[in-house]
């Protein structure tokens, strides 16, 4: 299994994040960290250089960021992300949200945003993670016509845009909320398994009552729950979706 999209630079790790890391190698083969700043790309590099070969790192701007950032700290973000994409293995997550940013100056400037992404990302020739709450009709026709590739991650979208999505040969990531929503259930089921991604987006989105505080290791819930779904044993779910992860990602067969 392979955590495709968390945020374990939080400070509501600092205090364990390397048992956190522990707990996930007894279940994982890797863990992605989507930094979203500069400071949380600096921790998120950190980490990864503490953990070699099972930490990966993404980078880009959240979309409550993207929508009030301006164009000079914007420039020398994208500049930082620059100087360090030997070490990333995509951009973002960058995108719109319109759950929180409801002025549509605001959402503007977040595809606006997703646009420069989407220029850096294949000028860097890296894949593009998205951030699309209830916008990713929006996102997707932003990015339809990518020459490299896109993933939607913690997807909550129509079943229609998922086609689209899929059809166009781009992934999806689906969390937690995957696990009460029918809806969404009914989505993973109309999309193929070569397309399906899983995730925490820790330390949001706890599947356990006991647990609010999420972490990667828990991706095995989520991936449980697919299993279910595309009517499968958990280790050919865990199989599916850790090896669109690494082909997404362009990471390393496991040993």
């Amino acid at each position: 299994m392979i955590d495709s999209h968390c945020h374990i630079y939080s400070d509501k790790y600092d205090d364990d994040v390397d048992d956190v890391i522990g707990r996930a190698r007894e279940r994982l083969s890797g863990i992605v960290i989507s930094a979203v700043d500069i400071k949380s790309l600096e921790k998120s590099l950190a980490i990864r250089r503490r953990h070699p070969g099972f930490i990966y790192v993404t980078a880009g701007i959240h979309p409550r960021t993207a929508a009030d950032l301006g164009d000079e700290a914007r420039r020398q973000f994208w500049q930082a992300i620059g100087r360090v994409r030997n070490e990333i293995v995509a951009l973002g997550e960058v995108g719109p949200d319109y759950h929180h940013v409801r002025a549509p100056r605001k959402r503007r400037k977040q595809l606006g945003v997703l646009e420069e992404a989407l220029s850096y990302a294949e000028q860097w020739e890296l894949p593009l993670v998205i951030h699309a709450r209830r916008a990713e009709a929006d996102a997707f026709e932003v990015v339809s016509c990518s020459r490299i590739p896109v993933m939607f991650h913690c997807f909550s979208g129509p079943t229609q845009t998922a086609r689209s999505i899929a059809n166009r040969g781009f992934y999806i990531s689906f969390s937690a909320l995957l696990l009460g929503d029918t809806g969404l259930q009914e989505t993973a089921k109309a999309i193929p398994a070569e397309r399906i991604l899983t995730e925490t987006d820790s330390p949001a989105l706890s599947p356990r009552p006991d647990a609010p505080r999420n972490e990667p290791a828990f991706v095995e819930t989520i991936v449980a729950c697919l299993a279910k779904l595309l009517d499968c044993p958990p280790e050919k779910s865990a199989e599916i979706t850790a090896a669109n992860a690494r082909r997404f990602f362009g990471l390393p067969k496991p040993f």
